[in-house]
């Protein structure tokens, strides 16, 4: 009996110390792995003076990794669906850290429907959005839509550059 005792107290003992130890270490902050809301502006006015340059007015949004919003614009005169398009486009492209434009194919397949069937038939795999990476890291995506594909694509780079 006085061994289980003895063998308890030592098992406890390990436990306290142990979690002593790990409480003693200060947690580190964790890294920003999002765009900021400052680099999101940025980002989006430099896409929209791509935009006035090429003579186009755009909706464009920057969103983190996971899809949600960090930041979106719509130019006076953009149609008022170019809004969400331009957030879908920006999900999808941060969703599979690809230009949109690559995800045509696949958003003729069964496991896109699924796919956007989950996200409430809001993601666009159409030509106009990059991702966004920090150290090999894709941090978010940054959409447009308004103009043709080609020139939605462009301002979203001139957004992007925006990141280097």
């Amino acid at each position: 009996m006085f061994f289980h005792r003895c063998r308890a107290l030592a098992v406890l003992s390990c436990m306290l110390s142990g979690s002593l130890l790990v409480n003693a270490q200060q947690p580190q902050p964790a890294p920003i792995t999002s765009p900021t809301t400052a680099e999101a502006l940025k980002a989006l006015a430099a896409a929209r003076e791509e935009a006035a340059k090429i003579g186009v007015k755009l909706s464009c949004a920057v969103v983190d990794s996971r899809g949600d919003l960090v930041a979106l614009t719509r130019m006076d005169g953009a149609r008022f669906f170019t809004a969400e398009v331009a957030r879908g486009k920006a999900q999808i492209s941060a969703m599979f850290g690809e230009p949109s434009g690559n995800l045509v194919q696949f958003g003729a397949s069964p496991a896109f429907a699924n796919l956007n069937t989950v996200a409430q038939g809001h993601l666009y795999p159409v030509q106009g959005a990059v991702p966004i990476s920090r150290k090999n890291e894709i941090i978010g995506a940054i959409g447009c839509s308004g103009g043709a594909s080609s020139q939605d694509e462009a301002a979203a780079k001139a957004g992007l550059a925006e990141f280097k």
